[in-house]
């Protein structure tokens, strides 16, 4: 097996060229004990080095586009993709041995394990220096950050490169590093991966961070600290309390285990904590406003990236005056469909008549910048979300479904419906197949750009395509004209590993 071909390459030299100068700590080898010694014997030195690892999150191999508003949502089919556009055909028609795809694919696998390496690296650097330059605090804190964010990346590598877990848990999945050597690690199937690794990780997490992690008591904290500094602040932008959370209520969620996926989803949904810190974003910050609009409804995020480039995503990508093999833009009358209400509140601020020339009625504006106050811009002009409450609400009201209690499904997707702007749902107006569907156009509407829904689709081993079949409309996850066989669930789920990390 060669898992890490790439990755001892990355230790030597790759990494450091990512992080732009964030810290050269990646420099260090394991044989280079000064090097590491001068890196970690100081809080400075810790703290250069998780940012380093927040900064490769954010770098485009991973979520900076990757794994977010490209890619993945290419392969989620939620643009219309011209064939004229060779690189992004691809992804449409799950040609993942194309050179494009297997590019991407390897640059997901390469920086992820490469950013795990480096995280254990921290957390063995925790442990060594616990007493003498960590406070018990601080160590916890950081440990559990860190213990966060390997599990993210693990999670996301199997959801992307695992099976369809439904069909094949106990399937041959990817490896799980723990290690600080640059070596490498069999795989494991993806039921025991889980079982041995992910779930210890995550509950280690929030174990440790219920008792530090300031974003309980105090909030995001997005604020300069002054003279204290921001080390414990802006919370929204590191793996914290309630991010650990909803990982795990994505976990089980996505390994079937309904009753977990609730009680996790659930330490979000019932806290009032939860309802004080991160509010639904306020009508008024995104209707009629055109100075600094909330377009990512940044107060529901429990986790994303700062990004001092989110307006050129908008001018590079979604903008109706790009050529039309560039632009990503859903297929006419799609938005109508997934926004039966005009009046929902993502309609209104994430969607603007397109002035293209050819493709939707509608251009997707929500990391379009600011028409003013760009000198000073608010937080959310350059925070890119990456998990939300709302999801925790989507978990639980299909967690819920899929225990038949129809009820209390409606009850929590309906603060959701009623936070966009939207009439709740009765009980006895909708069957649990109507409700599921609900909840998949809920993901849709709001985890655009995001990366989840490609995801979500797979949870459900799910084809693509838009039915039409006796005069009824509707989508069953995708916005490309596909149907079952074009291609195949199968096909289109089984994403393989780059050529080098196997044999």
């Amino acid at each position: 097996m060669k898992q890490y071909k790439l990755i001892s390459l990355t230790i030597v030299w790759g990494l450091g060229s990512l992080l732009m100068g964030c810290s050269d700590w990646l420099d260090y080898t394991p044989k280079d004990k000064q090097t590491y010694e001068q890196q970690f014997g100081t809080k400075a030195g810790f703290h250069n080095a998780i940012n380093g690892i927040y900064t490769n999150l954010s770098s485009n191999s991973l979520y900076g586009y990757n794994m977010s508003y490209g890619p993945l949502d290419f392969m989620g089919l939620l643009y219309n993709i011209p064939s004229s556009n060779v690189s992004r055909s691809e992804y449409k028609s799950a040609t993942w041995t194309g050179s494009y795809a297997s590019s991407t694919f390897s640059s997901i696998w390469s920086t992820a394990y490469a950013t795990i390496l480096n995280v254990n690296l921290v957390l063995q650097a925790a442990d060594e220096y616990k007493e003498s330059v960590l406070t018990e605090r601080e160590y916890d804190l950081i440990k559990g950050e860190m213990l966060g964010v390997r599990a993210f990346l693990h999670f996301d590598m199997l959801r992307l490169f695992g099976p369809i877990y439904i069909s094949n848990p106990s399937k041959l999945s990817i490896p799980y590093n723990t290690g600080v050597e640059a070596s490498r690690h069999e795989r494991m199937p993806a039921d025991e991966l889980i079982e041995k690794n992910l779930l210890p990780d995550l509950e280690a997490a929030e174990n440790l961070l219920k008792e530090v992690d300031p974003v309980i008591t105090d909030g995001v904290l997005n604020s300069d600290g002054g003279l204290e500094g921001n080390w414990e602040r802006y919370r929204q932008l590191r793996m914290n309390y309630y991010a650990v959370i909803l990982v795990k209520a994505r976990l089980y969620l996505w390994m079937g285990e309904y009753e977990k996926a609730l009680a996790e989803a659930k330490k979000i949904t019932d806290s009032d904590l939860v309802k004080e810190h991160f509010p639904f974003v306020e009508p008024s910050k995104l209707l009629a406003n055109s100075i600094n609009p909330d377009r990512v409804f940044s107060t529901e995020c429990l986790f994303g990236f700062y990004d001092s480039g989110m307006k050129d995503i908008f001018t590079n990508y979604f903008s109706g005056s790009l050529d039309a093999s560039m632009l990503l833009q859903p297929r006419k009358g799609y938005i109508d469909i997934l926004f039966p209400s005009v009046g929902d509140y993502r309609r209104q601020s994430q969607w603007t008549g397109s002035s293209a020339s050819s493709g939707s009625e509608y251009d997707f504006i929500k990391y379009k910048s600011f028409t003013a106050n760009n000198s000073n811009p608010e937080f959310w002009a350059t925070f890119y979300g990456l998990m939300r409450v709302s999801e925790a609400y989507y978990i639980a009201s299909e967690s819920l479904l899929m225990q038949n209690n129809l009820e209390g499904a409606c009850d929590y997707l309906n603060v959701i419906l009623k936070a966009r702007g939207l009439t709740e749902l009765e009980v006895g107006s909708v069957n649990k197949n109507l409700l599921l569907k609900e909840i998949k156009y809920e993901y849709l509407r709001e985890m655009r750009g995001e990366g989840q829904i490609y995801f979500m689709l797979k949870r459900f081993n799910q084809a693509f395509g838009m039915y039409t079949s006796g005069g009824d409309t509707s989508l069953n996850g995708a916005e490309e004209p596909y149907f079952d066989s074009s291609p195949s669930p199968a096909t289109r789920y089984s994403v393989p590993l780059p050529s080098d990390e196997i044999n």
